[in-house]
């Protein structure tokens, strides 16, 4: 499972209280936003529907005076003799003289309407010739019309629809349509009908004051459209879910899709009482909200500059804050680098100012414990080291006297005093008391001397190949590194070995800045369960070794580990050549002039964080 980095502190409180920042300047925005939008709509509303209500009270205006001109001409005591007394010939002077007398008295009232009445007889007069209905005779209206039962029903009331008339061709008009009764007994005497162009209205509406763009429809009672801005909609069919929606009860102001193209419209109605018409104004929710919109665009520049200082401010803020902490971290952190060193600066803060005064009073007690702990260390290291190098010297010394009386036994004196003289030097050399570190090539002069004292004893039955990597002769190592793992080839592999002759081979080679020396021969090797217990035992053991036969690799694997850390030692396997091979490692360091005994032992201090070799 992989760890994920900790977060910085500073990183952490930034991202907080800009987070906290941010929000809560957009809150407030928002919410400014939201209640303007909502004020806007209300005040828009609010014009919005006084502006409708005026403009059908208005309309209502204009068609009561048609109502009441048309009254006066209808109840007139002449068109009431008319009437009750019908024309036996159409186009005669009866009805000559009546279209005249209507022409006379419309021309004071409206010079643009049309009074058309039909008596019982289905006769027809008219006060104007330049404007007449779609249908000149009685059967024809009642034929023709969808609303005619309707005004039957209104008895005497005006009826107002949309129609068409006839002006040098069809043009929208707007027609009241009411039976006419007798002003003595309310009979039935006929049927009258205004008519008066569309056009009648448009200054009418134009003149109603508006705030925004909009588009206004009047709908009259059947569901047929009177009059709209659009002139392509006059005299169309209504919408019918927008016509029914009417009828029940919707709110004064609400929002609806459009039937023509789809969009969504805020709609503003008023119902007469009087005609039964809906005048309507359709508004675009864009050009309601644009003060809204503007002040949301202004809110949102606000938003990005207040963000901006609020993140300024946060990171100045939380820099000061957080840069003590991330010094006396980062002081901490070098205390197994650098050594300890207090931090001595002001601050602000009073309470990073006391954890500052803390902390340096801690590394001040921390450098004497430091300083008590490496005497220690150090007075414990030489004992341990002299206590390896003691117990090391007669374990060899041993080996070599053995080689020796076994010479002698074979009565070859003079081979035995040349074995004699290669052990005091090998003797003068493994206890020179000037360093513990020699060059390689001293190491392996070192190992020819006991190669020489096992030839005396073996003769020509062994073969031993050493191959040193070219410009490692002069690396240091510490004394008597490789005789131990020489003698170890002979002792515990070949010397147990029935027949075939005796191969050792010594590779000395540099790799992943280490030097390894390999050390294999084609002794009786011994089984990997075995060898792993054995490394484990070398690797794993806290005294001395005590047995008698060679010389032990525990003890030299505790030499290497004393002066260069665990990250060096010995390591066993199993030999190519069918024994046993082991590796030896070593740190790659200056050839040893530079190195007495005092600073080989300050090593000791500087261990690699490997695990053993």
């Amino acid at each position: 499972m992989i760890r994920r980095r900790p977060i910085p502190i500073f990183i952490q409180l930034l991202a907080g209280m800009f987070l906290i920042a941010a929000l809560a300047i957009a809150l407030t925005n928002l919410f400014n936003y939201r209640l303007t939008s909502q004020l806007a709509l209300n005040r828009t509303a609010g014009y919005t529907q006084e502006s409708v209500d005026q403009l059908s009270a208005k309309i209502d205006v204009l068609l009561r005076q048609y109502d009441q001109a048309s009254q006066m001409i209808a109840f007139d005591e002449k068109v009431q003799t008319a009437l009750n007394k019908p024309i036996t010939k159409q186009g005669g002077q009866e009805q000559l003289a009546l279209n005249r007398y209507l022409a006379e008295k419309t021309r004071y009232i409206a010079g643009e309407m049309l009074i058309h009445l039909f008596d019982r007889e289905g006769n027809a007069y008219s006060s104007n010739e330049s404007l007449q209905l779609s249908w000149r005779k009685a059967d024809d209206a009642v034929s023709a019309v969808t609303w005619y039962r309707k005004m039957e029903e209104l008895d005497g009331h005006m009826l107002w629809v949309y129609g068409p008339a006839w002006r040098d061709g069809e043009i929208p008009a707007i027609i009241g349509a009411r039976k006419l009764k007798d002003s003595r007994n309310l009979t039935i005497l006929g049927d009258q009908f205004v008519v008066f162009p569309v056009e009648k209205m448009n200054r009418m509406i134009g003149e109603t004051g508006q705030r925004i763009e909009r588009k206004v429809q009047v709908m009259d009672s059947i569901g047929n459209i009177v009059y709209s801005t659009e002139p392509r909609e006059i005299g169309t069919a209504a919408d019918q879910g927008l016509f029914a929606k009417f009828g029940g009860n919707a709110q004064p102001f609400f929002e609806w899709t459009t039937r023509e193209d789809r969009k969504r419209m805020l709609v503003a109605y008023a119902k007469s009482n009087y005609s039964d018409w809906t005048t309507i104004a359709y508004f675009k929710p864009e050009a309601v909200y644009s003060d809204a919109s503007q002040m949301w665009a202004n809110a949102l520049l606000t938003m990005a500059a207040g963000i901006g200082i609020a993140l300024a401010l946060v990171a100045y803020f939380t820099w000061t804050l957080t840069r003590p902490i991330r010094q006396l971290a980062d002081g901490m952190n070098k205390l197994s680098k650098e050594g300890i060193k207090p931090i001595d600066r002001p601050f602000t803060s009073r309470e990073i100012t006391q954890l500052y005064s803390n902390y340096n009073a801690m590394v001040r007690q921390l450098e004497e414990v430091v300083q008590r702990l490496s005497e220690q260390q150090i007075s414990a290291q030489r004992a341990e080291l002299v206590a390896l190098k003691a117990q090391f010297r007669p374990h060899f010394l041993y080996n070599s006297l053995n080689l020796i009386y076994w010479t002698i036994e074979d009565e070859r004196s003079e081979k035995a005093q040349e074995m004699t003289l290669a052990l005091g030097e090998l003797l003068r050399y493994s206890v020179h008391p000037s360093t513990d570190f020699v060059t390689l090539g001293e190491d392996l002069a070192q190992l020819d001397r006991y190669l020489l004292l096992q030839r005396a004893r073996f003769g020509e039955k062994f073969n031993v190949s050493i191959d040193v990597e070219e410009g490692l002769q002069q690396q240091s190592v510490i004394r008597l590194v490789l005789q131990p793992l020489v003698e170890n080839a002979f002792h515990h592999g070949l010397e147990h070995k029935d027949e075939g002759d005796w191969l050792i081979r010594v590779q000395i080679y540099r790799q992943g800045g280490k030097i390894l020396c390999s050390v294999e021969d084609n002794g009786v090797g011994m089984p990997l369960t075995a060898l792993q217990t054995l490394e484990d035992s070398i690797h794993r053991e806290q005294g001395f070794e005590k047995k008698a036969g060679g010389i032990g690799l525990s003890n030299l694997h505790k030499q290497l580990q004393a002066f260069f850390g665990p990250g060096y030692g010995i390591r066993l396997m199993t030999s190519q050549m069918g024994g046993l091979q082991v590796v030896l490692s070593l740190p790659l360091l200056d050839p040893p002039s530079q190195f007495d005994r005092e600073q080989g032992l300050s090593m000791l201090g500087k261990r690699g964080d490997d695990g053993a070799a």
